[in-house]
């Protein structure tokens, strides 16, 4: 790598040290882009050559904490084929991380309903994973996706009224698998005549 990559690299890592660390505590919204440049060391212009704006540095500090969370949460999970425990699984990953950066949760999940982005993109392979765990005990195709879609709108039901107070905890996870017991008990029927 050359110097100036080097550079550049370094300056970036350094900036999303200083907002992680100044979102977390201040805030997202109170936290200006003068006291990141300043606390970085840097130009005002120099962040947002980096970072074209404040949603940007946001995104790129939740999508890169959020991987290291899913991918932690994977390695801990269990094999399982029912998809109800498929979903509570991941949404219990999720829903910790989400109160862990709540904040950071808030305005991106915003802007991807609105923009049609990450979450809605994430949504499709979880309901891909539940649909595929439904055929696996012999349902076809079109009632497993129409349970499915029921599935998610129930976590999303789950998210979104959670979300503004913080508390997607196991009282959320708890809620979620009661909205799925009629697809908990279709599951297992169905798996029970295989």
């Amino acid at each position: 790598m050359s110097l100036r990559k080097e550079q550049k690299a370094n300056t970036r890592a350094k900036i999303k040290s200083v907002a992680k660390e100044a979102f977390l505590t201040k805030g997202i919204e109170a936290t200006s882009t003068r006291y990141l440049s300043q606390k970085s060391g840097i130009a005002v212009g120099t962040l947002f050559v980096h970072f074209p704006d404040k949603l940007s540095l946001v995104k790129d500090i939740f999508f890169e904490e959020m991987d290291s969370a899913l991918r932690a949460g994977a390695v801990s999970q269990t094999v399982c084929s029912s998809p109800i425990d498929y979903l509570l699984q991941m949404a219990q990953v999720l829903f910790d991380f989400f109160d862990d950066y709540a904040e950071f949760t808030q305005q991106i999940l915003l802007d991807s309903i609105v923009k049609g982005g990450f979450h809605t993109n994430q949504m499709a392979v979880i309901s891909d994973g539940i649909i595929s765990r439904f055929k696996q005990a012999g349902v076809d195709e079109k009632t497993a996706e129409i349970f499915s879609e029921n599935m998610v709108s129930n976590y999303w039901y789950i998210l979104l009224n959670s979300l503004p107070t913080g508390t997607l905890g196991q009282a959320s996870i708890n809620q979620l698998k009661r909205l799925n017991l009629p697809f908990e008990v279709s599951y297992n029927n169905a798996a029970k005549n295989q």
